[in-house]
C-alpha cells in the first residue's frame, strides 16, 4: 500500500494481532524455545490488577494510535513508510508520522522542546549521540522495566549495541552504520601495489602503502581522510581513550587525545600520503574526493558505500574495493559507529505497545532492503550470508567485491565498537572546540601542546556552563 505524506502523515491499515508483534518476538523464541509455551500461559496466570492496569485499548485488544516523530527532512522517506505498514501489520496499530522542523546550527532541538512541553510522541528513531539532551530532560522512557515485564532479553539479541545512559537501556538500535576503507583498484593497479587483505588491516600498513600509491606528479594520493571531526581523536579511541573523565571534565590532557591529533596532521604534513589540511582547506576539496578516481583509499562511515553505488551522481571506469577500518598496530580491531536507536518517550500514553513496535524496529528494520546492517548479534553465519547475498551484494559485486568481503568489513563480531561521536555534557559545544583549535595546528598557526590545552580549557568550561 502507497501511503501519502503530507507535514503530518496519518497512516491508518487494518490488523487483527492482540497483544505484540507478528515477528518482532522471532530472534526471542528461536534462542529460548521455552519462551512460547511461558508467554501461552502468562495471560491466564496474571491477576485482574495488573490487567486493570493496562490502557483500556491494551485490554480489550483495540487498535492502538501511535504519533511517531520524524525530521522534516525525513518526511516522505519509503523506508519509513515501508516500516509503519509493517508495524501496522504487525502490531495492531495505526501510525501518524510528524515531520518536525530540523533544528538550525544553534537551535533548539524542537522534538526536545516539544516533549518538554508535554506533547505526546510513542516513538523516536535517532542516534545515540543526538539523544543525550533527552534523557538529560527525562523525556525518553527507560526500557528494562517494559523489556522484563514482556521477557525480552535486549542483550541476548543485541549485545553491547543498545543505547545506555547511567547503566540503564532508553533505546533498541535498529542499525549501526561502521567504518570501513574504501579503495580503488586502478591507483592499485598502476602502482603496482597488491590489494590489501582484511586480516590484521593495521594503520601502519595503511601509511605504508599509501606512500607507494602516492604520486604527487600524477595527482595522485595514496589516501583522503577528510576533515571531519572525529579524525582528530579516533586513533585516540582505538587505544582506549575516553572524551570524560570519571569527575565528569573532560580528558583533553590525556596523551592518547595529543598522539591522536598528531597522528591524523602527521598523514599529510608528514608521511605526505594524502593532502595536507591546508590544501584541503584552500582547494576546498568535497569530502566525496575519493570519487574522483585519484585516490587510493579512503576511510569513512559505511554510508559511503553510496560513493561506488551511485553511478548516475558518481559515474567511473574503475573499480573499487573495500576492507574493514584499520586499527593501530598491537591493539585489537575496532571500529567507529555510528548506531541508530529506536526511543519510547516518557510522554507515550502506549508504552507497552509502542516497546513492541520498537522491538520490532530493531529487529527487522534492515530487512526492508535499503542497505542496513543490523545491530543483531543473534543472527546465524548463514542468516548474515544471505542477508548479504540478497541485499547488499548485488550492487558490490560488479566491483569484484564478494560476500566475504562484506562479512569481513561489516559482520565481524570480534570487532571492538566505539561512538564515533563524543556522547556527553556539552558534547556539540565540545565538537566545534575541537574543530577549530585542530584546524590552527593543521595549518600551523598553532603549536600541538597550545592546541591540546586550549581544548582541554574551552571543553572544561562548556561542561561547566552546561551543567549550570
Amino acid at each position: 500500500m502507497k501511503k501519502k505524506l503530507s507535514f503530518v502523515l496519518a497512516l491508518v491499515m487494518a490488523a487483527s494481532v492482540m497483544g505484540g508483534c507478528k515477528g518482532a518476538d522471532t530472534a526471542q523464541s528461536a534462542s529460548d524455545p521455552s519462551l512460547a509455551a511461558k508467554e501461552e500461559g502468562k495471560e491466564s496466570s496474571e491477576n485482574g490488577e495488573s490487567k486493570n492496569e493496562q490502557p483500556a485499548s491494551e485490554q480489550s485488544g483495540e487498535k492502538v494510535h501511535l504519533k511517531w516523530a520524524v525530521k522534516a527532512s525525513e518526511a516522505g522517506r519509503a523506508e519509513f513508510e515501508e516500516m509503519a505498514a509493517m508495524a501496522e501489520e504487525a502490531c495492531n496499530v495505526d501510525i501518524e508520522i510528524i515531520a518536525l522542523p530540523d533544528p538550525g546550527a544553534g537551535e533548539a532541538n524542537k522534538l526536545l522542546i516539544s516533549l518538554m512541553a508535554g506533547d505526546e510522541f510513542d516513538i523516536v528513531e535517532d542516534a545515540y549521540s543526538n539523544m543525550k539532551q533527552f534523557y538529560e530532560a527525562g523525556v525518553i522512557e527507560d526500557l528494562e522495566p517494559l523489556a522484563e515485564a514482556a521477557g525480552y532479553d535486549i542483550e541476548k539479541i543485541f549485545g553491547d549495541y543498545p543505547a545506555s545512559f547511567d547503566g540503564k537501556v532508553y533505546g533498541l538500535p535498529a542499525y549501526v552504520d561502521k567504518a570501513i576503507t574504501i579503495y580503488n583498484k586502478e591507483v592499485f593497479d598502476q602502482a603496482g601495489v597488491s590489494y590489501p587483505e582484511a586480516k590484521d588491516w593495521t594503520w601502519e600498513k595503511f601509511i605504508e602503502i599509501g606512500k607507494k600509491l602516492t604520486d604527487e606528479k600524477a595527482g595522485i594520493y595514496g589516501a583522503y581522510n577528510p576533515d571531519w571531526v572525529h579524525y582528530n581523536y579516533m586513533y585516540a579511541m582505538q587505544k582506549g581513550f575516553s572524551h570524560y573523565k570519571e569527575d565528569g571534565t573532560s580528558n583533553y590532557d590525556d596523551p592518547l587525545f595529543k598522539e591522536s591529533v598528531k597522528w591524523y596532521y602527521d598523514l599529510g604534513n608528514t608521511e605526505k600520503i594524502q593532502p595536507s589540511y591546508l590544501v584541503q582547506k584552500s582547494k576546498q576539496m568535497p569530502v566525496d574526493y575519493f570519487t574522483t578516481g585519484k585516490v587510493g583509499m579512503s576511510v569513512c562511515g559505511g554510508w559511503t558505500t553510496n560513493w561506488i553505488i551511485d553511478h548516475d551522481k558518481y559515474p567511473r571506469d574503475w573499480k573499487a574495493g573495500v576492507l574493514p577500518m584499520p586499527h593501530p598496530e598491537g591493539e585489537d580491531p575496532s571500529v567507529s559507529v555510528v548506531v541508530s536507536n529506536v526511543w519510547v518517550p516518557t510522554t507515550s500514553k502506549n508504552k507497552e505497545r509502542a516497546f513492541e513496535v520498537v522491538k520490532l524496529f530493531a529487529e527487522k528494520q534492515y530487512t526492508l532492503g535499503y542497505g542496513r546492517i543490523p545491530a543483531r548479534i543473534d543472527l546465524t553465519d548463514a542468516e548474515i550470508q544471505d542477508y548479504i547475498r540478497d541485499q547488499i551484494l548485488p550492487a558490490l559485486e560488479p566491483d569484484g567485491i564478494t560476500v566475504e568481503d562484506i562479512q569481513a568489513m561489516w559482520f565481524d563480531p570480534d570487532v571492538n565498537i566505539f561512538d564515533e561521536k563524543p556522547v556527553g555534557t556539552a558534547s556539540t559545544e565540545i565538537k566545534n572546540i575541537i574543530v577549530d583549535e585542530c584546524g590552527l595546528y593543521g595549518i600551523g598557526e598553532q603549536s600541538l601542546d597550545d592546541t591540546v590545552a586550549h581544548i582541554k580549557t574551552k571543553a572544561d568550561a562548556a561542561i561547566e556552563t552546561a551543567e549550570k
